[in-house]
């Protein structure tokens, strides 16, 4: 298999798009006229990209979208020859001590690029739109269409609470749990896990996982988290499990600006790395 047409002839269709006049292109690339005129008339013959309109070239609507191609990979392969000494990964706090941290230098290879992670509870959405990050990891779906996503990788969610809690409420199941000592987080809602609403108070509602998982182990009450929250503190012992309640796996994965065409390669290495992580 090979290319229809050389580098060295989408580069100056590239040209062509901008200078239409052969004295003016001859100017910018620095050829004869002659010369261009026979390289337009080879591309015509052999692609539909060129035709001819009142005895002049002109470009059709196949050598406009030819022209995009040509833009995005230069820029690619600018990135692929240039180190890039900083990239911007926006993350959830939870995500980003428990998940990136641990394993950052394997995302980025080993190399000397920094990384500055931006850590939030609220989303990264905003980062990414705002341009303060480059791309980020996170649940779900984002809300804007300007922003692309790859959902990659099961989330597990599970009921945990401190063992003196269930003792105290004789807990057995997820059915035995008092509805009152409902632990809420801010970005959660009760009805994707099929839970009565209506019926159900919270002891409290929390704007990060953090403070959550305090309470959570003070014994101020029960809650529905992504298992990799808590695995360290169910290992120790100072969590458990409660059972009786399956919650249908989450998706975590990539999101980025859809114009940010020169993350590709980022983007390759984040996929990578990020199917490589157990989220539970």
């Amino acid at each position: 298999m090979r290319f229809v047409l050389s580098s060295k002839e989408c580069e100056l269709l590239l040209a062509f798009e901008q200078k239409t006049n052969l004295e003016e292109l001859s100017g910018l690339l620095h050829k004869d006229i002659s010369v261009l005129s026979r390289n337009l008339k080879s591309i015509a013959e052999k692609s539909e990209l060129l035709e001819k309109r009142h005895g002049k070239w002109v470009l059709t609507a196949q050598g406009r979208a030819l022209n995009m191609w040509t833009k995005e990979a230069i820029v690619s392969q600018q990135l692929a020859l240039k180190h890039q000494e900083s990239i911007k990964i926006a993350v959830t706090r939870e995500f980003a001590s428990r998940v990136l941290l641990p394993s950052v230098r394997s995302l980025t290879g080993g190399d000397t690029t920094s990384v500055s992670i931006i850590a939030s509870d609220a989303g990264i959405e905003k980062y990414l739109l705002s341009g303060q990050a480059d791309f980020g990891f996170d649940c779900g779906r984002p809300y804007s269409p300007t922003i692309a996503y790859k959902r990659l990788l099961n989330e597990r969610f599970v009921v945990v609470a401190a063992p003196l809690f269930v003792e105290h409420h004789n807990v057995k199941k997820f059915s035995d749990l008092p509805e009152e000592d409902h632990l809420k987080f801010m970005r959660s809602e009760a009805a994707v896990w099929d839970l009565d609403t209506e019926g159900r108070n919270f002891f409290g509602t929390f704007t990060d996982i953090a403070t959550m998982r305090d309470a959570c182990l003070l014994g101020y009450g029960w809650m529905i988290v992504p298992f990799y929250m808590v695995k360290k503190e169910i290992a120790a012992g100072s969590l458990v499990v409660v059972l009786g309640k399956d919650f249908p796996d989450q998706k975590y994965g990539i999101w980025w600006l859809r114009e940010r065409k020169n993350l590709v390669l980022w983007l390759d290495k984040a996929t990578k790395w990020l199917l490589g992580q157990d989220l539970g």
